[in-house]
């Protein structure tokens, strides 16, 4: 039976809108819409920042550079920021399994994004660890990211459930031997979590 639950943040906790994000930076850009999406949604310069390897002020200035976009700091970051949003009923559910089991939170991520979740989003309240790539200069699905997580928990990998949107990083929490789903809806993951649970 499973007592720890990890749950990526980004597609999972919160909702994800790209088009957010690039959308805008595309109109500030002289390069298209797909070329401003591929760099954004994880390409090396995103990479970087959640590696931890760019500060935020590093990061808006590369990642602009890169698309050739013109937009000062403090917009880019309410830009940015624009990627997430709140899901009240995954917030419901976390609270709901928080009575009952350990949580953990485990994401690839930025220290912008981060700090904009802790300050916007209640169910960043609900974990007892968090796992952020960026502090540790590891990225899923790096295996060394999972062991970090079972180290970290002082946990067994049979003793705990990871959720995740993208099966690449299920599949390499379950090749070191944690229980993992994908996330495709809160309906699916209640119906998945009761057969592991």
């Amino acid at each position: 039976m499973a007592t720890t639950i990890i749950f990526d943040l980004g597609g999972v906790l919160v909702h994800l809108d790209w088009d957010q994000v690039c959308a805008p930076l595309a109109d500030l850009s002289d390069q298209t819409y797909d070329t401003v999406m591929a760099e954004v949604q994880n390409g090396p310069i995103v990479e970087s920042s959640m590696l931890g390897h760019l500060t935020p002020q590093e990061f808006h200035e590369a990642l602009c550079a890169k698309i050739n976009a013109d937009i000062s700091f403090d917009p880019f970051i309410d830009l940015w920021n624009g990627l997430l949003s709140a899901d009240e009923d995954m917030a419901a559910l976390v609270e709901e399994l928080g009575s009952e089991h350990a949580l953990a939170l485990a994401s690839n991520t930025d220290a912008i994004h981060l700090a904009f979740a802790r300050k916007h989003f209640s169910v960043m309240g609900a974990f007892d660890h968090s796992f952020l790539s960026y502090e540790m200069g590891l990225l899923k699905p790096d295996p060394a990211y999972f062991h970090h997580v079972l180290y970290g928990l002082w946990a067994s990998p049979g003793n705990c459930v990871f959720i995740d949107d993208r099966p690449e990083n299920v599949r390499s929490a379950r090749n070191v031997g944690i229980k993992g789903l994908v996330f495709e809806s809160i309906e699916k993951l209640k119906s998945d979590l009761e057969s592991v649970l």
